[in-house]
């Protein structure tokens, strides 16, 4: 007690040392700037030193204001100094631009009157509230932007409710038809057909989910290897005219502009980004309407390298400038497909747009509403310079598949159905094994040859294919245990594929079966 009364008398008399001491103290630990003024004066009489600290404006720059430098803090206060002059503790926020930080501040200002000495002052103080402003503001932006996505996904749903049920419709409607007119070949043919088209439409849309799924877990893998840009436009050309001729669209290809056709590229993904962009215009242009694809080569600065552009342009529906934006956005969709007609998950252009960055390329789009789309995307490929790459066009000839023996290990008793029809059809003779283990088994038993390949499943029960094919792959006999083993599986990741070819299988097949890809891949393996 004795302390504080030594303490408070040193002040009474006005020590300097100590007064200075406190004053320094407190300036210097204090996230708050306090300026005194005088009840009746306009200006700031003492101004806490903390104020470059706390406010980035030195502190004798509250004192008066140089015109030169504007300080629009300085005049905030002088207008509160000569307009408010409570009788009690007020508080309020006010907003700045600070030219030292080169953003605007939001401050909280308390004023009070209190008595120094014989005479009344008011002693203000200042808190910087910028930062905890800035958090709440990205708080809310924040949540802004989830309720968006939120809402966005909410549309994702209720479009792919409608659009996977509108196929399955279809499909089960047409089947019921067709189980009542066995006997009326034309109507069985038609419903056949109809069920087929419901049945790619329904696989499209599965194809744009799985893809966003590998897309947000980082799990896609871009493959480059050698490749001839003009075979794989004539290739994408010859697969969309079939399509746009059905559509009554003309369709246009100029690939005459470039010097180098011969790059390394992913020329899966170059396909997938082709076919999206053109699957795209197909959908949003109506018959009579024009699709033109062109790629062109500019120059590069970069010795070795090709600056290539790649254009797909439509005379389709367009897009409004609002929403020109957001073409890129996943679940975005301009016109829902319950009043447009057209089927889609509001993916495929936020697929095509990861994935071209993905391949280290660039993508942009200009569209005038009722006027058409242009998609341009542009890329950097190196340019092969002597080709050691041969074509593969002569592993596409015809094969006598008459006498191939396939072992086809599949449990579910429907897919098996299918594999078989599919593969007699062809000339294969084909025996089943209902797991993996049975396919060990009969391969074990039979004589080196018997068999000239196995299609294997993966997920079976029992023992399934990938310990399977690692237990085929430890047989004694040589003749056996290098047999070729292709797996034909839903399991559709690239984590699938890799996981295939990790434990010893030599070809990958996914599900629902695309018979040109099996008979594709059967070829290139056989021949």
């Amino acid at each position: 007690m004795r302390e504080k009364e030594d303490f408070l008398s040193k002040l009474t008399a006005g020590e300097p040392d100590c007064i200075q001491a406190i004053y320094e103290a407190v300036s210097q630990n204090i996230d708050t700037a306090i300026f005194i003024v005088g009840k009746t004066a306009d200006a700031a009489e003492f101004v806490f030193e903390n104020t470059d600290r706390i406010l980035g404006i030195p502190s004798e720059k509250f004192y008066t204001n140089n015109p030169s430098e504007p300080n629009e803090l300085y005049g905030k206060i002088m207008e509160i100094i000569r307009t408010e002059r409570p009788k009690q503790r007020k508080r309020w926020e006010i907003e700045c631009f600070n030219r030292t930080f080169g953003q605007t501040m939001w401050l909280a200002v308390v004023c009070s009157p209190v008595m120094l000495g014989k005479e009344e002052k008011y002693l203000f103080s200042f808190s910087n509230l910028t930062e905890e402003r800035l958090i709440r503001r990205a708080l809310s932006e924040a949540a802004n932007a989830s309720s968006q996505a939120s809402a966005a996904k909410s549309r994702f749903l209720s479009n792919m409710s409608h659009d996977i049920r509108t196929p399955l419709n279809a499909i089960m409607g047409f089947a019921a038809l067709a189980e009542k007119n066995l006997r009326d070949e034309k109507k069985i043919s038609e419903y056949l057909q109809k069920i087929l088209s419901s049945g790619k439409i329904l696989l499209e849309l599965m194809k744009d989910v799985l893809e966003m799924s590998l897309l947000e877990s980082g799990k896609m893998v871009i493959k480059e290897s050698e490749n001839d840009l003009r075979a794989i436009f004539q290739e994408i050309y010859g697969i969309a005219s079939e399509e746009m001729e059905k559509r009554r669209l003309d369709f246009h290809m100029d690939i005459e502009n470039i010097r180098n056709t011969h790059v390394i590229c992913d020329s899966t993904h170059l396909n997938q980004i082709l076919m999206n962009l053109l699957s795209n215009s197909m959908k949003f242009t109506p018959a009579g309407g024009s699709v033109t694809l062109t790629l062109s080569q500019t120059d590069s600065s970069l010795e070795g390298w090709g600056n290539f552009e790649i254009r797909v342009k439509d005379t389709g529906i367009g897009i409004s400038q609002e929403f020109l934006p957001r073409v890129f956005d996943s679940f975005e969709r301009e016109v829902n497909s319950t009043v447009n007609k057209i089927p889609g998950t509001g993916l495929g252009m936020s697929i095509t747009k990861a994935i071209v960055e993905l391949m280290n390329g660039m993508i942009d789009v200009k569209s005038q509403k009722g006027q058409g789309t242009e998609f341009i995307v542009t890329f950097f490929f190196p340019i092969v310079q002597n080709r050691s790459f041969q074509s593969d066009q002569d592993s596409k000839g015809n094969v006598d598949f008459t006498n191939t023996r396939i072992l086809l290990a599949e449990d579910n008793e429907l897919n098996r159905e299918i594999a078989v029809e599919i593969l007699t059809g062809y000339g294969f003779q084909i025996e089943t094994a209902e797991n993996g283990q049975i396919a060990v088994e009969k391969l074990s038993q039979s004589s080196p040859g018997y068999y000239d390949l196995i299609l294997m499943d993966i997920q079976m029960p029992v023992m399934n294919g990938h310990e399977a094919t690692r237990a085929i792959r430890q047989l004694e006999d040589p003749a056996l245990s290098k047999i070729t083993i292709v797996a034909m599986t839903a399991n559709a990741f690239h984590e699938d594929e890799q996981a295939a070819f990790d434990c010893g299988m030599d070809g990958f097949i996914t599900k629902p079966i695309d018979v040109d890809v099996l008979m594709e891949t059967l070829k290139k393996i056989l021949a």
